[in-house]
């Protein structure tokens, strides 16, 4: 073999040395003085699968108090007291004349002491009548008068009575001289009356209808 043959062949053996490290690095790892490490093969892991036997006791959630407040009902409100008027046809009534002998009815009422009262109709005017007919639902009630006369006191003169709607029966009645208050305690109650009223040489009247605040409450609307 001539010796420009044997550099050809030595030339081809590094060509093909060479272009396999470059296909194949790893193979430098394994030759002598390269200082590197045989390559490492994975190792699959080994998952261990540990029971818990340790049970926690399951305790029920207390029961959820809810705290309840109980409004107690509301006492009935108290409605604005009623009006009463004169009747335009006073002769249609049993009795329509003030009877003469009212000062037999005396003195006015003790009032109540120590309960509340409620005012459940009134009549306010200057001159006399015949009120229209009422029916009072409370066993126990009042009359309270009270008489303004500045101009002339003196002369000042107001009388009323209570009569039954049915026949004109006098119930109660009040006098009250020059001016002042006075009251009447009645119990006549579930029928129609009416009230006669006459005035002299006064300004004005007023006369208010009231009961008992636990009466109100228990008979009213009934």
């Amino acid at each position: 073999m001539e010796k420009g043959d044997l550099f050809t062949l030595i030339g081809g053996v590094i060509l093909v040395f060479v272009i396999a490290l470059v296909l194949n690095p790893h193979y430098l790892s394994g030759l002598p003085g390269t200082g590197g490490k045989q390559p490492l093969t994975p190792v699959p892991a080994v998952v261990s699968t540990v029971q818990d036997t340790h049970v926690l006791p399951i305790t029920a959630a207390p029961p959820l108090t809810v705290a309840v407040t109980v409004i107690p009902t509301a006492e009935p409100t108290v409605a604005p007291p009623y009006r009463l008027f004169y009747n335009s046809s006073p002769f249609s009534y049993p009795r329509f004349k003030m009877p003469d002998n009212i000062y037999i009815y005396g003195a006015g009422d003790i009032p109540f002491r120590g309960r509340e009262m409620v005012t459940f109709a009134y009549i306010n005017e200057s001159r006399g009548g015949l009120t229209q007919r009422f029916s009072v639902p409370y066993p126990v009630w009042s009359l309270n008068a009270t008489v303004t006369a500045e101009r002339t006191p003196q002369y000042g003169n107001f009388k009323m009575v209570l009569c039954y709607a049915n026949n004109g029966t006098v119930i109660d009645g009040m006098e009250i001289l020059n001016r002042g208050s006075m009251t009447r305690v009645i119990q006549t109650y579930g029928v129609d009356v009416y009230m006669i009223i006459t005035t002299a040489y006064i300004d004005s009247y007023q006369i208010d209808l009231e009961t008992p605040r636990d009466y109100y409450i228990q008979y009213t609307n009934r």
